[in-house]
């Protein structure tokens, strides 16, 4: 089952988060791991609630276990530091639904 991760970075230092190389060089370990970043961060709208939505970020994984090999890899671990450093960030993963239970949904059948 794919797993999305969706993450919110607040960047401390947006001109060292550039100069690190974490923007043109994180992205190619994700494709490396099978990801797919669906939202890179894109504007944000704030609809209902009291959400702080910095820069948001979307990846798609085809399994949660590539999702963990993406995150634990050597090629990724030095790109992780430097986030962790320049930035302030929540990060989570969900579940995405199967192509099965998204035509159930749209045709009203979901039970």
């Amino acid at each position: 089952m794919s797993v999305i991760a969706i993450v919110n970075i607040e960047i401390s230092d947006i001109e060292k988060y550039i100069e690190s190389g974490y923007v043109s060089h994180a992205g190619s370990t994700v494709t490396k791991y099978g990801g797919t970043y669906l939202v890179r961060a894109g504007n944000t709208v704030v609809i209902e609630g009291d959400p702080k939505p910095a820069r948001v970020i979307l990846i798609e994984f085809d399994s949660m276990e590539n999702f963990n090999k993406w995150y634990d890899s050597d090629e990724y671990a030095p790109w992780k530091k430097v986030r962790h450093r320049l930035a302030k960030n929540d990060m989570f993963v969900v579940e995405a639904l199967s192509k099965d239970d998204r035509d159930l949904i749209a045709s009203g059948s979901d039970a």
